[in-house]
């Protein structure tokens, strides 16, 4: 059974790596809940949002579902994150461990976007911006259980509902995620495989019931512990919108008090728009405290010309 499960999941790694190299995707940028597809995580952010392959990983609950089994104890978290422009957003997260064979998570995220120019065209042409101003947010929460299958395989899934309101109209969606940790061999290897936003829309935007597209997502990827103090992760990810790309994190532990990171993500021409910080998209820095039961991550990604985005974490492990 080891044999089979380790060979499963490799056929799954080189079949995503052959599926992404068939071209650009036609169809970049036309989903809807684009919200579900944002990591509240500063560790997960500084490491290139690469953490699909991580075990025992509190931001399972994003990545791989299957990765909040055996987490050190029942730990509680809350991210801000300081988007494009005026938006802004955050996370509550809530890991419950019952033994070494199951454990649950609970998050609740949410995006507000701030207040927009509302602009229309007259008969004639011409813009008229002096309409007032609209607003637009995001809530999603999600319920997370992994599961012990073998000494080779974990399992898990969650289940979120995401309601967004734009002006006065809104719409809403369930969606499912469902993730596999392997564990190698060798105790430093993990590889994980993990589908994200397999889901309908349950409340439309409109009368017409327009149906938009579910951001869907299939990762896979691994981490490996060169030393205590040397740890690397990567991650081959295809989103529906997207082209395909690679993620890949470094971390390095000073001490058991500080880590440093730095993270990459392949996609970067996509937020390249002509300026001077092209170059700089895909790349992620961070830092990590920690002093007793609490924890404090901070990370700083470009996204090239649209900006920069900033991301603060406090944890709490009881």
């Amino acid at each position: 059974m080891f044999k089979k499960s380790k060979e499963i999941i490799w056929l799954a790694l080189f079949s995503l790596l052959a599926f992404g190299l068939w071209g650009v995707n036609e169809n970049a940028g036309s989903t809807g809940f684009n919200t579900l597809k944002t990591v509240y995580s500063a560790r997960a952010l500084a490491l290139g949002q690469s953490l699909t392959g991580e075990a025992k990983n509190p931001d399972g609950i994003f990545f791989n579902p299957a990765a909040i089994l055996n987490v050190p104890g029942t730990e509680i978290s809350s991210t801000y994150c300081n988007y494009f422009l005026d938006a802004q957003g955050g996370q509550l997260q809530l890991l419950l461990p019952k033994n070494k064979f199951s454990a649950w998570g609970f998050a609740l995220r949410y995006m507000d976007f701030g207040k927009m120019e509302r602009t229309e065209v007259d008969q004639f042409g011409n813009l008229v911006d002096d309409l007032g101003t609209f607003g637009a947010y995001n809530i999603s929460g999600s319920v997370t259980m992994s599961q012990f299958l073998s000494k080779a395989l974990d399992a898990g899934g969650s289940v979120k509902f995401v309601y967004d309101q734009l002006d006065d109209a809104s719409a809403a969606a369930v969606v499912l995620d469902l993730g596999v940790i392997h564990h190698p061999v060798n105790e430093r290897v993990k590889v994980g495989v993990s589908v994200r936003n397999l889901g309908f829309q349950i409340s439309h935007y409109s009368d017409t019931k327009y149906k938009e597209s579910m951001p869907f997502t299939f990762a896979a990827g691994g981490s490996y512990d060169f030393t205590d103090r040397h740890y690397a992760s990567f991650e081959f990810n295809k989103a529906n919108g997207e082209n395909f790309n690679l993620r890949v994190g470094y971390e390095h532990t000073f001490s058991p008090f500080f880590q440093l990171r730095a993270g990459f993500r392949s996609n970067a021409g996509d937020y390249y728009s002509g300026g001077t910080l092209g170059y700089l998209s895909g790349l992620s820095l961070g830092a990590g405290w920690n002093w007793k039961n609490y924890r404090v991550d901070y990370a700083v990604s470009s996204y090239g010309d649209l900006g920069l985005v900033n991301q603060l974490t406090l944890g709490y492990d009881f």
